[in-house]
């Protein structure tokens, strides 16, 4: 009798080790600001989770305008008048890998790092 008390004890202590290990280890998300530049200078920093409604940024170039769209979560090329269009086939930005590019009109958009300059997965500098 007393071992089966010994192994009830020890089994509900290790299920409450694991359910607060989950708890909290679970990954906070961090929140999706992204930077629109313009021939390397900074246009506008906007965080995505933040966004209320829809918009539209329009940027002009060498070779036209390039349109912007934004809502909740979501920043893609909508449009632009550049002869090979290879931002707006590029889709909405999904992660910080591949930002959207328009060579012509010198235009990228991307993800910014964390603001203190660290590694967001290791905090490495």
């Amino acid at each position: 009798m007393k071992t089966r008390v010994w192994i009830i004890i020890l089994s509900l202590a290790v299920l409450v080790c694991a359910v607060w290990w989950m708890l909290v280890s679970t990954p906070s998300y961090p929140s999706k600001i992204v930077g629109i530049y313009q021939n390397g200078s900074l246009v506008e920093k906007i965080d995505l989770n933040s966004v209320t409604g829809e918009r539209e940024i329009t940027l002009s170039g060498k070779f036209g305008k390039n349109t912007i769209f934004i809502s909740h979560g979501h920043i893609e090329m909508k449009s632009a008048e550049c002869p090979d269009k290879i931002c707006v086939k590029h889709g909405a930005l999904e992660s910080s890998g591949t930002p959207i590019v328009c060579l012509p009109n010198k235009v990228v958009i991307k993800f910014e790092s964390s603001s203190d300059g660290a590694d967001a997965k290791t905090g490495a500098v």
